[in-house]
C-alpha cells in the first residue's frame, strides 16, 4: 500500500485509525532532529560562549533570560498562527518547510561569534539566541502539532511512543556523543588553540543531519488529517485562543509540570562537562549522558505497560518519585564507576519522563477538543504555550547558574578546583534537580485528568471524530 491509499483509511475509514510502521519511522526522522537541534546547543552554548569565548558568566545568564522573554512572543504567536493557517498542503507542514534551512544555517553561525570586543560578541550572543529559537520554534511546534493529530488512538499513540522515544534517543546520542569525537576539550580547561574550530565543525554536522532527517519525515511520516481541516475555520483568534488555553486550569497546572521537567532537562547538558571534569575526574561527559538516555530508551516499555495500567498521572509519580531518588544518590559519585553505575539506574526515571510528557499533552488536547465546546483541535495553541512555559527553563537555570558561579569564585572562567566549585557543581546537579521534581510532584497530585474523566472523553472524542469524518465524505 502507497503512502497516498494509507492517507485515504486514516481520513475515510470508520473504523481504521491505524498509520504504517514506515509511517511511524519517518515520522521519528524529526523526532531526531528536534532533539539534536536543541540538545547540541544546550549540551555546549554555555561552555563555549562561558569557558571558550570567555564571556563572564553574568553576560551568557542575562543572554538566556533574553532569550526566555523573546520566547514569551515567539512561541505561543507561533503556535496560534499555526492554528490559523490556511494553505492546499496544510497547516503544519508550510511551517516546517520554512524553518528547516534557516534553521540549520544558526546552528552552524552560532559556533562562529567574532571576539575582540565583548559587547559585540555579547550582542552577537543574543542575536544568535533569537534567530535560533525563532526557526526552532517554527518547526518544533508544528512538528509536535502533527502527531496527536496523525495518530489518535490510546493504541496508535502508545506505539508511537517507542519510535518517539528510540528517535528520541538517537538524537540526544548524537547530540552528545557527536562533540566527544570532535572537541577535545569541551570545558577548555587546557585552552587548546583548535577548540573553537572543534565546536563550530561540530555545528556543520549537526546541521547536516537534521537537514537530512526532517526531508525524510516530510516526504515520508508526516500528512493532516482531513477531518481537521475544517478546524482552521473555528479557530479563536490569537488573543482569544492564549486566554481560553491560560483559563484551562488542568493545562496550567501540566506546563508547570513541563517547565520542572525542562528545568531538570536543561540543567544536565550544560554542567556536566563541568561536574565530569572538576567532581567525578572523568572526561567523557557526553558518554554519561549517553548511558543515561540509553537505559532511558530500554526501559520505554515498562513505561508503556504502567501507562496502560496506571494512566499518565500515576504513571508520572512514580517515575519522578524515582528519578529524584537517583539525583539523591548521584552526590556520592566521586569517580567514574559508581557514576556509571548510578547514571544506570538513573536513567530509569528519565525514560519515564520522557515518555510520559507527550502522552499527558496528548491528553489535555483531547479533553479540550471536546469540553471546549469549539470542537476544534488546538495543538499548536497549547504546544506553543507549553514551549513558552518550557523556555522559561533556560531563565531560571541561568540566573541560578550566575549566581552559584559567581559565588563560588567563577564569576569568569579560570580552571581551578575547590571545595567551593564542588559544593557549586553539585547543587546545580543533584540538589536543584530534586528541589524541581518535588514542585512537580506537588503539580500532578493536583491534576485532575485522570479516571472517570479520561473514559468520558474517549466516548466522546470518538463521536466527534465520526461526525467529522462523515462531513468529508
Amino acid at each position: 500500500m502507497n503512502k497516498k491509499e494509507n492517507r485515504k483509511i486514516d481520513t475515510n475509514s470508520k473504523d481504521l485509525f491505524e498509520t504504517s510502521l514506515g509511517t511511524k519511522v519517518a515520522y521519528g526522522n524529526g523526532v531526531l532532529a528536534d532533539n539534536l537541534a536543541l540538545q547540541n546547543f544546550s549540551y555546549l552554548g554555555f561552555s563555549f560562549y562561558f569557558a571558550v569565548v570567555g564571556l563572564p558568566v553574568m553576560l551568557v545568564s542575562i543572554g538566556y533570560i533574553l532569550w526566555s522573554i523573546w520566547d514569551a512572543i515567539n512561541d505561543p504567536l507561533i503556535g496560534v498562527l499555526s492554528d490559523r493557517t490556511r494553505t492546499k498542503w496544510g497547516r503544519r507542514k508550510p511551517w516546517i518547510y520554512i524553518s528547516i534551512v534557516p534553521l540549520c544555517l544558526t546552528i552552524i553561525f552560532i559556533w562562529a561569534p567574532p571576539q575582540g570586543n565583548i559587547l559585540i560578541t555579547f550582542v552577537y550572543f543574543i542575536i544568535m539566541l533569537i534567530l535560533f529559537d525563532l526557526f526552532n520554534t517554527m518547526y518544533t511546534v508544528n512538528f509536535n502539532s502533527l502527531w496527536p493529530e496523525m495518530f489518535l488512538t490510546v493504541e496508535e499513540r502508545s506505539a508511537l511512543g517507542v519510535s518517539r522515544s528510540i528517535f528520541m534517543i538517537i538524537g540526544l546520542a548524537i547530540a552528545f556523543l557527536l562533540p566527544e569525537f570532535i572537541i577535545e576539550d569541551i570545558p577548555n580547561r587546557y585552552n587548546l588553540p583548535n577548540t573553537p574550530y572543534q565546536y563550530l565543525l561540530n555545528g556543520i554536522i549537526a546541521s547536516i543531519i537534521i537537514l537530512i532527517t526532517v526531508l525524510i519525515m516530510l516526504k515520508f511520516g508526516a500528512f493532516e488529517r482531513k477531518e481537521f481541516s475544517k478546524d482552521v475555520y473555528t479557530t479563536p483568534s490569537w488573543k482569544n485562543a492564549f486566554k481560553i488555553t491560560l483559563k484551562n486550569k488542568l493545562f496550567v497546572l501540566y506546563c508547570i509540570v513541563a517547565l520542572a521537567i525542562y528545568i531538570v532537562y536543561s540543567i544536565l547538558p550544560p554542567m556536566l562537562p563541568f561536574y565530569a571534569e572538576y567532581v567525578i575526574g572523568m572526561q567523557e561527559p557526553g558518554l554519561l549522558l549517553f548511558l543515561g538516555l540509553l537505559v532511558g530508551a530500554i526501559s520505554t516499555p515498562l513505561w508503556m505497560h504502567l501507562r496502560e495500567k496506571l494512566g499518565v498521572r500515576k504513571s508520572f509519580f512514580i517515575a519522578l518519585t524515582y528519578w529524584a531518588a537517583f539525583f539523591l544518590i548521584f552526590l556520592f559519585a566521586f569517580n567514574e564507576i559508581l557514576a556509571y553505575i548510578i547514571v544506570s539506574f538513573m536513567g530509569v526515571g528519565l525514560g519515564g519522563s520522557l515518555y510520559l510528557y507527550d502522552q499527558g499533552i496528548a491528553e489535555i488536547i483531547d479533553d479540550d477538543e471536546v469540553h471546549s465546546g469549539m470542537e476544534v483541535r488546538r495543538e499548536g495553541a497549547y504546544y506553543g504555550v507549553i514551549s513558552l512555559f518550557n523556555r522559561f527553563s533556560n531563565a531560571i537555570n541561568a540566573l541560578v547558574i550566575g549566581l552559584v558561579f559567581t559565588g563560588v569564585g567563577w564569576a569568569e572562567y579560570v580552571p581551578k578546583e575547590d571545595v567551593n566549585v564542588i559544593f557549586g557543581l553539585q547543587f546545580l546537579v543533584c540538589i536543584w534537580p530534586i528541589i524541581i521534581i518535588v514542585i512537580a510532584l506537588i503539580m500532578l497530585y493536583l491534576w485532575p485528568l485522570h479516571g472517570k474523566r479520561l473514559e468520558e472523553n474517549q466516548k466522546l472524542l470518538d463521536k466527534l471524530h465520526k461526525q467529522k469524518r462523515s462531513k468529508i465524505r
